[in-house]
């Protein structure tokens, strides 16, 4: 399977913005596969981010596969979009970042990564919250590495 076309890579390659090599991205969509199992396998509803789906509530498993910096590790995000939906709306409507909507959908946010983290590190995944290595996911979950081998 191909992951990035050839023109679309080329043209990314050429403006300096490369992505890391279609066997990496391989590797780290078979992870994301595994970690959407083992989410699933605990009763939550986890999906690969695809570019173009609708978000759907539940686990978002998301392969970066830009500029080359795929490493063995990928995002998981948490998905309300009707406590989203809310929250914005309330902010907009209010011009308060503090409404109470929005502090509920980003207290669910937070619960939730806590789970994701915990339903992970069980099933043996090196896990850590996705602020230790990016500073602007706060919310995300970020998987370092598969399970060690069972054999």
């Amino acid at each position: 399977m191909t992951y990035i076309d050839p023109e679309t890579r080329a043209k990314a390659e050429a403006h300096g913005n490369p992505y890391a090599p279609e066997d990496i991205i391989a590797a780290g969509h078979e992870l994301a596969g595994r970690v959407c199992r083992e989410l699933q396998r605990a009763g939550l509803p986890a999906d690969v981010k695809r570019p173009g789906a609708p978000q759907q509530p539940g686990a978002w498993v998301e392969v970066d596969d830009s500029q080359g910096q795929y490493a063995g590790g990928l995002y998981v995000r948490w998905s309300a979009p009707e406590l989203a939906e809310a929250g914005m709306r309330a902010v907009a409507e209010r011009q308060d970042p503090e409404a109470a909507d929005w502090r509920h959908h980003a207290e669910v946010v937070v619960l939730m990564q806590t789970a994701l983290i915990g339903i992970l590190r069980l099933a043996g995944f090196s896990v850590v919250r996705a602020e230790e290595v990016d500073d602007i996911a706060k919310g995300d979950v970020y998987v370092h590495a598969d399970p060690p081998s069972s054999s």
